[in-house]
């Protein structure tokens, strides 16, 4: 027998705990925890079998004991985290098989428990081993627990004739719905071959015959998650017309949790089988109608979400290429139902505030979707109705007609609402000293919509309506106060995106801009700005109004006032207090605050002003700016580190060569730590985009510090953990880490030699493993959008690698004759970017960007190396991909080098 530290808990000791870890007093629920975790530590397999004991044990004197261990033995099978969620998995699958179906059977009799919460735990149990063991096949082919399906249908369809017989039946429909819903989720097809029977099951449950509205309302949320695998019931009309007919008649049951759930499937139905709608669409316009405006609010919400549903799957079809399948339900539905749609907006709580959630906001919700999807279609059905009742005396009425407006702006052209923006705009200024808070809030979010989707609408009086709304901000609540700074942040955005040039020439905001910078860090200053976000809000704002300062603004604001003030405003943060996670949290978010504000005030500055001595102190305001940098460096906050490497960068950007180079000692030890972070990708990949502006910026200079960075470059790109989770975390590190190569590689040229062989190693263990991911993406069910994002994402940076080393060879050439046919070697041509061209030459879906990088390179190489691989460059994949390139529809960009890299290949 195995030897334990600690006796092995028996069922008794085990009852105890769990009913201890329920009480109220710490101590002895700490204790409890502790003996459970040590009980688990001790002999995993005996204490899970126990929790399935204590589950199952109708004899057991407390309910809550044997609901907590089902909760718990579900935990020891889960996890939120991915990379938890497999190793639990795997534990529980090295467990003895015999020791898993003693488990498995406990759980299943706890299905046939009189006490609710008792079944639905071990629902949740049984669910979260069939998630685990129902896509794992034995060596019979046969799903490691292939009979708990069949199992669960049988008490569904032949139940037992007894109350525990009820319950189980009850208790099987969830586990059924809960078993669907995690299935889904995963690639696999394991549900395939029973979908007829469990449909059958489910929608047997949610006749009219079946009594038990308990046992109904079970099915009905079943089928929700069901419906998932009824494609191939819904192709077959007989079998959709039952479905359907089933649903809409528990759309009128006497329950309204069964009516709200029954509306949840119809819900999904749209999402899933939108095109089998039309037989259906006019009983469920009437149906939902009805719901809207008879029913209760939580029936009500789940009707108008139908529509929602619907406007979302036409939305997508109207602008992608499946226009001609979209059958246009909403622009004939929209007459009956934009009328009942907004009097019910006017059913607002008293008390409603934006975090409110009842059928007024999900009919402003569904008509926001309605004007994206119809566009300018919806104005005439809309504006009469707000033209009516926004000067209403009743604020309910107001509000709706407020916010009704609000929806529409995102949709309809600007052109359009131009001729009604002016109407409601005083009026909407008027509102927002309103005595109705809520009438405050949504005409604040209104100007903030106008501003963001129809600022041609506001035209020349952009300036005015900033300043009424600066008059008003102060006194505002911060939900309101945050709307009216995203209405300055579009504002100035309208105002930015108006001009190509880098500095504007003086434009509307320019009379108010400090006027306008003044409130928005008043704004953030506020003791209350930690609410609804405005405090990062405001800065935000702040940092895309002064990126439209004028050559004068920056002259005479900028640079003497702004950058010194946050330069002082930084530098206090150091003397922050930190006693606490809160003070540490506080100053970190102040750091990145003013990182980003002295970001934007550098990018403006002319490189003159950063290079200027403060007779003073002897310092450049550049020696200033990256000796705070680098104080926040240490910080060891991610955001505020990211903000820093940004400030860095507009630093690196603005200073010549010889400028930036005097941080460097200093600052190459610094991206080195901070390429280091791997674990925190974001910072990772920043400080990898920031190493390639510095070797833009130092070019030859750039080897006095590269060692390191190579060398930490290098074993980033060696660690199979680095890039491992990119469904879960879209910041790609490899990718960025291969870009960085190429940079390195064109600034340091000759300089290369020492690295070149291992840059072209990892450049090929790159191209292998975008090769096995096309190949996995090819396979049966292989469409991943994580991977193909990621595909595109790795090849577009392995190529720019290419090219820099290309580059960096050819520059050496010039004084080192011979210096370019170091790369004509098999690692680099055959085995390397060639291989990765032919990869990408038949790939579809690759995106315009890969496209245009991949001929970049073969152009680079033809020009390069000429007839020394010309057999290679003429090949078809090399000649594929420069027609492409060349094909009529792309943008000049990918065309102007398809041309250019036909030219040298003689095409």
């Amino acid at each position: 027998q195995k030897p334990h530290a600690l006796t092995t808990m028996d069922a008794a000791a085990l009852r105890q705990a769990l009913a201890n870890a329920q009480n109220p007093d710490a101590t002895t629920r700490n204790s409890a925890e502790e003996q459970l975790k040590q009980s688990f530590s001790n002999d995993a397999a005996n204490h899970l079998f126990l929790l399935s004991h204590e589950l199952q044990d109708e004899t057991a004197p407390n309910v809550q004991t044997r609901s907590l261990a089902g909760l718990t033995l579900k935990n020891f099978m889960t996890s939120k985290d991915h990379a938890q969620a497999v190793k639990l998995a795997n534990d529980w699958m090295a467990l003895n098989p015999e020791v898993r179906n003693k488990i498995k059977t406990n759980a299943c009799q706890a299905l046939s428990s009189l006490q609710r919460d008792v079944q639905l735990a071990s629902a949740q149990v049984i669910s979260k081993i069939a998630t685990i063991e129902l896509p794992k096949t034995g060596p019979d082919g046969r799903s490691q627990w292939e009979e708990l399906m069949p199992l669960l249908l049988a008490s569904v369809v032949q139940p037992e004739a007894s109350p525990q017989g009820l319950a189980k039946k009850q208790a099987s429909l969830h586990t059924i719905g809960y078993i669907c819903e995690e299935i889904a989720t995963l690639e696999t097809d394991c549900l395939a071959s029973k979908s007829n029977e469990i449909l059958t099951a489910v929608v047997a449950g949610m006749r009219n015959e079946e009594q038990d509205l308990a046992v109904k309302l079970a099915a009905t949320k079943a089928l929700s998650n069901a419906l998932e695998f009824a494609n191939k019931n819904f192709e077959v009309d007989a079998e959709r017309n039952y479905i359907m007919q089933v649903i809409c008649e528990a759309c009128t049951c006497s329950s309204d949790d069964i009516k709200e759930h029954a509306y949840q499937c119809l819900c999904r139905i749209a999402e899933l089988y939108y095109d089998k709608l039309i037989p259906y669409i006019q009983k469920l316009l009437e149906l939902t109608i009805m719901a809207i405006t008879t029913q209760q609010d939580n029936v009500a919400r789940q009707a108008i979400a139908f529509w929602s549903a619907v406007c979302d799957a036409e939305f997508e079809m109207l602008n992608s290429d499946e226009e001609g399948d979209c059958k246009k339900f909403i622009m004939g539905a929209t007459p009956y139902l934009l009328p009942d749609l907004l009097k019910t907006m006017k059913c607002q709580e008293d008390g409603q505030d934006e975090d409110s959630y009842n059928k007024s906001t999900e009919a402003a919700a569904c008509l926001a979707a309605i004007a994206s999807t119809i566009c300018d279609e919806v104005l005439p059905h809309v504006v009469p109705w707000v033209q009516q009742n926004i000067s209403s005396p009743d604020w309910h009425c107001k509000e709706a007609a407020v916010m009704a407006f609000g929806c529409i702006m995102d949709g309809p052209s600007p052109e359009e609402l131009k001729q009604y923006v002016g109407g409601i705009m005083d009026t909407l200024i008027a509102y927002l000293v309103d005595p109705e808070d809520l009438v405050k809030n949504s005409s604040a979010w209104a100007i903030m919509r106008i501003t963001e989707f129809a600022p041609e609408a506001i035209g020349l009086h952009m300036a005015p309506l900033c300043e009424k709304l600066m008059q008003v901000m102060p006194q505002s609540e911060p939900q309101t106060a945050n709307h009216l700074v995203w209405a300055i942040h579009h504002a100035a955005n309208f105002i930015r995106a108006s001009h190509d040039s880098h500095i504007l020439p003086r434009n509307q905001l320019s009379p108010i801009l400090g006027k306008l910078v003044e409130c928005l860090v008043t704004q953030a200053d506020r003791s209350d700005a930690t609410e609804a976000n405005l405090r990062a809000n405001a800065y935000e704002a702040l940092n895309v109004v002064v990126s439209t300062a004028d050559e004068e603004a920056i002259r005479t604001f900028v640079a003497p006032t702004l950058l010194p003030m946050f330069g002082e405003r930084l530098n206090a943060t150091f003397a922050m207090p930190c006693l606490n996670a809160d003070d540490l949290n506080l100053r970190n978010e102040w750091q990145s605050f003013f990182c980003g504000a002295l970001q934007t005030c550098i990018n403006l500055m002319p490189p003159e002003h950063l290079v200027a001595v403060d007779p003073a102190s002897g310092m450049t305001t550049a020696d200033k700016f990256m000796h705070l940098f680098l104080q926040v460096f240490s910080s060891q906050n991610t955001t505020a580190a990211q903000e820093a490497l940004l400030a860095v960068g507009s630093v690196c950007h603005v200073l010549p060569q010889a400028a930036f180079d005097r941080y460097m000692p200093t600052f190459s030890g610094m991206l080195v730590a901070l390429i280091s972070t791997s674990g925190e990708p974001g910072l990772c990949m920043l400080a990898l985009t920031t190493t390639s502006d510095v070797a833009r910026t130092l070019e030859g200079e750039m080897i006095k510090y590269s060692d390191a960075i190579v060398e930490v470059i290098l074993n980033v790109l060696a660690r199979p953990d680095v890039d491992a989770q990119i469904a879960q975390v879209h910041d790609y590190i490899k990718p960025s880490a291969y870009s960085c190569i190429g940079d390195i590689a064109m600034a340091i040229g000759a300089g290369m030699e020492k690295y070149l062989q291992y840059w072209l190693a990892a450049l090929q263990q790159g191209c292998e493993t975008a090769k096995r991911l096309k190949e996995e993406l090819a396979g049966k069910d292989g469409y991943d959008e994580d991977k193909r994002n990621y595909l595109n994402a790795l090849c577009e940076g392995i190529f720019d690698g290419y090219v820099g080393v290309v580059q960096g060879l050819k520059a050496a050439g010039i004084t080192q004759p011979g210096a370019t046919d170091a790369f004509l070697q098999p690692v680099a041509v055959q085995g390397g970017c060639l291989m990765l061209v032919e990869v990408i030459s038949s790939d579809e879906d690759k995106t315009e960007s890969v496209l245009r990088t991949a001929v970049g390179l073969v152009g680079d190489l033809a020009e390069t190396y000429g007839d020394k691989i010309k057999p290679m460059l003429t090949a078809k994949p090399c000649q594929d991909l420069v027609l492409q390139a060349k094909a009529s529809g792309m943008e000049p960009d990918t065309a102007e080098i398809g041309h250019w890299a036909a030219t040298r290949l003689g095409i």
